[in-house]
């Protein structure tokens, strides 16, 4: 036997809670019509059911949306990167070629890097607009 639950007065093993009957007005489920109220009864779980899954494929598609912002500033980043290091290994190689204009080659370096990282932050920027 539950705690606080005593058999029903017929003897079977039913709760008073599985019996469904209201003391105030002696409404027992079988008047109210079982079967309608197990059908609205599995109604309503299989509405809450449909909600959660609802709830969860929303929460998932999120998420998924959220990973692909962020692989798209990432593969900006990283090409801007190699890109950069491809810049500035340049610029060292033709100031040896030239070492009269080591000057204006580093200022071309810095300004390229400079214009690449705009648009890395360009990109963020645009990806989270949408």
């Amino acid at each position: 036997m539950v705690s606080g639950f005593a058999p029903n007065p017929n003897g079977d093993s039913m709760t008073e809670i599985d019996r469904f009957t209201t003391s105030a007005t002696g409404v027992s489920n079988t008047w109210l019509g079982g079967r309608a109220l197990s059908r609205q009864v599995a109604r309503d779980l299989a509405a809450i059911n449909h909600s959660t899954e609802v709830s969860t494929a929303r929460v998932a598609a999120a998420g998924e949306v959220q990973q692909a912002r962020i692989d798209a500033v990432a593969r900006a980043g990283a090409y801007a990167m190699q890109q950069v290091a491809l810049v500035s290994q340049m610029q060292q190689q033709l100031a040896l070629a030239a070492p009269a204009a080591s000057g204006d080659l580093d200022f071309i370096k810095t300004m390229t890097a400079v214009g690449i990282g705009q648009i890395v932050a360009d990109t963020g920027r645009a990806v989270n607009r949408r």
